[in-house]
């Protein structure tokens, strides 16, 4: 029998080889690659850019972002943001750990339930694309948000359905809400990594926009897809997909 510390190392290693190996050792190939592009300009509408904050840019870990406000001409808000990260400096946003959103749910907004489907999906063209949605609510004062989003990691859409439920009526303790939202959090996303074998190196686009909630959701998540067609264009493509 060999000796223990031996037999550790050898596990250590077959099980760190293993992890690798399911990555990056013929992953199944998507036939096609997702990329989002967006406008400033969306008929209607008056674009605000809004640089972020030295806080919030130091978090997400990358210049490439858009972040403004879309104003109607009847006063209606939409708060967009699209966050990317190259292959190169997405180790800093991993698919398991921080992501794009957690400045403003870190500044206090919570989500909280609602009659609304927490997925809807959205045409482009001829492609039909699913975004989660969720109701937030601000800290201290303030209207409620209906905030749709979208994640692609690797080009390939990135389900999300566990991300930002709404804690039970019991967890009534603001701390204990976030801590339960940040540990389903991280075992979604750690669970959606290892069933759709994709792994924390490529690139990622996230895309986030919202409208305050006031009265009934229906109206509010019709407008919001039909900026999502204006605003963004859905470009598709083949590339070889970096893992």
């Amino acid at each position: 029998m060999p000796p223990m510390p031996l037999l550790l190392n050898a596990l250590f290693l077959l099980g760190v080889s293993g992890a690798w190996a399911w990555y990056h050792i013929a992953p199944p190939a998507p036939p096609i690659r997702y990329h989002f592009a967006a406008a400033t300009t969306v008929s209607g509408y008056h674009f605000k850019n809004e640089p972020l904050s030295e806080q919030a840019a130091r978090t997400l870990a990358t210049t490439n972002l858009f972040n403004g406000t879309f104003y109607g001409p009847k006063g209606e808000r939409v708060t967009a943001f699209i966050g990317e990260w190259s292959a190169e400096n997405s180790q800093e946003m991993s698919v398991v750990s921080h992501t794009p959103d957690i400045c403003w749910v870190g500044a206090g907004w919570m989500p909280v339930a609602n009659e609304h489907p927490s997925q809807v999906e959205f045409d482009f063209g001829p492609n039909r694309i699913p975004f989660e949605v969720r109701t937030f609510r601000p800290p201290g004062p303030g209207q409620r948000e209906l905030t749709v989003w979208c994640t692609l990691v690797n080009g390939q859409l990135y389900g999300e359905l566990s991300r930002f439920v709404p804690p039970s009526a019991k967890e009534d303790n603001a701390m204990l809400r976030r801590d339960f939202t940040a540990r389903r959090l991280g075992a979604a996303h750690f669970v959606n990594a290892l069933r759709s074998r994709t792994a924390g190196s490529g690139d990622k686009q996230f895309v986030r926009f919202s409208a305050p909630l006031a009265g009934d959701w229906r109206p509010i998540l019709q407008n919001l897809q039909t900026f999502a067609r204006q605003w963004l264009t859905l470009k598709e493509g083949k590339e070889q997909v970096e893992r």
